[in-house]
């Protein structure tokens, strides 16, 4: 059975990414964005279009109405983008949905313990890391960020540009063009077809050096510029192409630096976020990861491997806290049952159907794909001291009847009987609890989907107690009470202990009706008053003791200044007790990574322990 954190909540939201290099912000409003969503406010069960408009490109975000089939959604956007007349130079709009699953089931941080050589770092994770860990069976997708990336920087000569009637732009294009690998298909050549491809084939830094830029030379130039290459005459007429070296009119420098700036217990590092598949465990997922890693460290003694995101973790926790609540449970209903049932085969018979109530609940969950998570763990949880009762009811009625000095019945007659009286007791006691939560599971937006596996959860377990209580249970009262019981006595006409105590309190409330229903609504609406104490939250407070902190630099403040102000809060949250590890990630790359510069500094600290701090004054 898959284990998850939280049920997979599906969140009726998509985002559509439209490029358009160059453009500025009005341009993008004008040409992309307008006609996207004039064309989107048509798709069916759309609730809400946001957009957003910026140089180079526009973002947009659709809300549908909860209920909505997101796949057949993705199908109508994908039309109505079709649809949409954009600018040549545009590129064709994304569309991404938003998914539990699509989040990180573990991230790490990888950091050179040696020389803090960030380029040979880089070269190892993309070479070997990334497809050791691609490997691993589950892991969909691999994401690294603050890798080091060389890039090569041009620095054009003007009057040199200005001589030969050469333009920066034009320059750009053209070595952007001889940089394309392009198929053009297949053609007929010898008798025979062959590919033919049209292939800059610029590899290295002196093809790009010796690439040949065709020039328009000024009148008051004379002859063709050094580099000039000829295509031959014919009658005179020179046809030669004049050409120039892209190094004679433009410095070419190769320059390197981390792409998104990350560092983790302040040492520059690389970020490493695993995706696991829709269909995979993350607890497997993760395990197997944790193992590659482990035989990553052995191979690469100069990597500090440092596991900052663990979602696998909580969810082994919570599988250990329930089976330790489950036997806890047990042992004191073994004990609770026993001081009354004061016998131990009636014991063991009750406390059969937790275990059996529970399993037949995880079969049940399972045929209908619902995951071992806080919300099926919780109510197994909760379940574990009412799975019990229905059992226990008709091993007590059935132990009744047989210790009666006047009982009548023997054998399977007796207990086909002692079980038949209380069959309508327990089956109405069962249906009242499932009515109490089976609705959660018609709930509807995010948190019926919450709950539903809770409700499911419990209405399992109840319909498994009672169909153990009516079925196993008096079968094994049969096998163990064989031979009936050594004792008998009638305990009905003359009470003792408890009983007699239980007895004067029923014939108190009885004789006394108003008191006793006044109270009982005095105590409802005293409870009420509690609400405030409780609190309330979407979801209850993990372990986990994890703190993000996110700074959003204001427009036009230089990355310089806020890679100063990242530092400082490093500093200060590293010199806080009780902090286990942290990373902060600058500029990492985001869906608009290529196209929108990313100056969001993102601090996320993992502590032993929590305790207020005056950090976010200090920040």
């Amino acid at each position: 059975m898959k284990q998850e954190s939280i049920p997979n909540i599906n969140v009726p939201y998509l985002s559509i990414t439209a490029v358009y290099p160059g453009a500025a912000p009005e341009a993008v409003v004008q040409e992309v964005t307008k006609p996207l969503e004039q064309r989107l406010h048509n798709v069916n069960h759309v609730k809400t279009i946001t957009s957003t408009s910026m140089e180079n490109a526009a973002s947009l975000f659709i809300e549908f109405d909860y209920e909505t089939n997101l796949d057949n959604a993705t199908a109508e956007v994908r039309e109505a983008l079709n649809d949409v007349t954009l600018p040549d130079d545009a590129q064709k709009p994304k569309i991404a949905r938003f998914s539990i699953n699509s989040m990180p089931v573990i991230s790490l941080s990888l950091s050179d313990n040696k020389d803090g050589d960030l380029e040979s770092l880089t070269r190892i994770t993309e070479n070997d890391i990334k497809a050791s860990l691609e490997d691993v069976d589950g892991v969909a997708s691999v994401q690294i960020a603050g890798q080091y990336v060389k890039e090569v920087q041009l620095k054009f000569d003007q009057a040199k540009l200005q001589q030969l009637g050469l333009s920066e732009d034009t320059v750009k294009s053209l070595v952007q063009a001889s940089a394309v690998r392009a198929p053009l298909g297949l053609f007929e050549m010898e008798q025979s077809q062959k590919a033919v491809v049209v292939d800059g084939n610029i590899t290295t830094i002196d093809d790009l050096k010796n690439l040949a830029i065709p020039v328009v030379p000024s009148r008051s130039s004379s002859g063709a510029p050094a580099g000039s290459s000829g295509m031959g005459a014919a009658g005179g007429i020179n046809l030669s192409i004049p050409t120039v070296k892209l190094s004679d009119i433009a410095s070419i420098e190769v320059s390197g630096e981390a792409e998104s700036l990350s560092r983790t217990n302040g040492v520059e590092s690389i970020g490493i976020q695993i995706i696991k598949s829709n269909d995979a465990n993350t607890v497997d997922v993760v395990n197997q990861v944790k193992d590659e890693v482990d035989k990553l460290k052995e191979q690469y003694s100069n990597v500090d491997f440092t596991v900052l995101l663990d979602q696998g973790k909580p969810i082994t926790d919570s599988v250990n806290t329930m089976l330790s609540k489950a036997l806890f449970g047990a042992l004191f209903a073994v004990l609770i049952i026993l001081l009354f049932l004061r016998n131990i085969r009636s014991t063991i018979i009750s406390i059969i159907s937790i275990p059996l109530s529970l399993l037949i609940a995880i079969v049940a969950l399972k045929q209908m794909d619902i995951t071992l998570n806080m919300m099926t763990l919780g109510a197994m949880t909760v379940a574990i001291g009412r799975v019990v009762d229905d059992s226990i009811v008709v091993i007590e009625n059935i132990y009744r009847r047989m210790s009666l000095t006047n009982e009548k019945l023997k054998g399977s007659k007796l207990i086909i009987e002692a079980t038949r009286e209380m069959f309508v007791p327990i089956l109405s006691s069962t249906i009242v609890t499932i009515a109490v939560f089976l609705p959660l599971a018609f709930v509807s937006g995010m948190v019926g989907e919450l709950f539903k596996p809770f409700a499911l959860t419990m209405v399992f377990s109840l319909l498994a107690s009672l169909l153990v209580a009516i079925t196993l249970v008096p079968a094994l009262a049969h096998t163990l009470f064989r031979k009936g019981l050594t004792k008998t006595h009638d305990h009905d006409e003359n009470p003792k202990g408890i009983a007699r105590a239980y007895q004067r309190a029923l014939k108190w409330s009885l004789s006394h009706k108003l008191v006793t229903f006044g109270l009982a609504v005095v105590m409802l609406i005293g409870s009420l008053f509690l609400y405030p104490f409780i609190g309330v939250s979407f979801l209850p407070d993990q372990e986990d003791k994890y703190v993000m902190v996110t700074y959003s630099p204001t427009p036009g403040d230089r990355l310089e200044d806020v890679k100063d102000k990242m530092l400082k809060a490093e500093q200060f949250i590293l010199d806080q007790p009780d902090v286990d590890r942290m990373q902060i990630p600058l500029g990492e790359p985001t869906l608009l990574a290529s196209v929108l510069p990313t100056r969001r500094c993102s601090i996320f600290n993992t502590a032993k322990t929590l305790r207020s701090s005056t950090m976010s004054k200090k920040t």
